[in-house]
């Protein structure tokens, strides 16, 4: 997958949190648009769909975790990666995610140096 094919979708309620990851993506000439809860990414997710989801777990309302089986419970999006985004940050929380079916899990903060290359690495450049 060519992360700059498409848009990523960043589903994070801080924030400078989104601007943070959003400015990242930007620099790499990733194009990205943001949700700030999991009820408003499943309406930008069903009209549009993306080519990567970033989901932050402590979302407000729906978290990540319900957004993730929403849309699992979507057929049309089985080919997009989920990928795990949490500052509660432990062992047991990154294989949880995994074992959810998240397709990539990081830690807050990222690391934004590396945090492109790294999804590159993981989804393909």
């Amino acid at each position: 997958m060519d992360l700059k094919q498409g848009y990523i979708l960043v589903v994070e309620d801080d924030p400078d949190g989104s601007e943070v990851v959003q400015a990242v993506l930007r620099m790499r000439g990733i194009t990205s648009r943001a949700a700030g809860d999991g009820e408003a990414a499943l309406v930008m997710i069903d009209r549009d769909t993306p080519s990567l989801i970033l989901i932050d777990l402590a979302l407000p309302g729906m978290n990540g975790w319900g957004l993730l089986k929403a849309i699992q419970g979507r057929p049309h999006l089985a080919h997009v990666p989920c990928v795990a985004i949490t500052a509660y940050h432990s062992l047991e929380v990154a294989n949880a995610a995994i074992d959810a079916g998240f397709d990539a899990y990081f830690a807050k903060p990222i690391d934004t140096g590396s945090f492109v290359r790294d999804l590159e690495n993981l989804f393909g450049g």
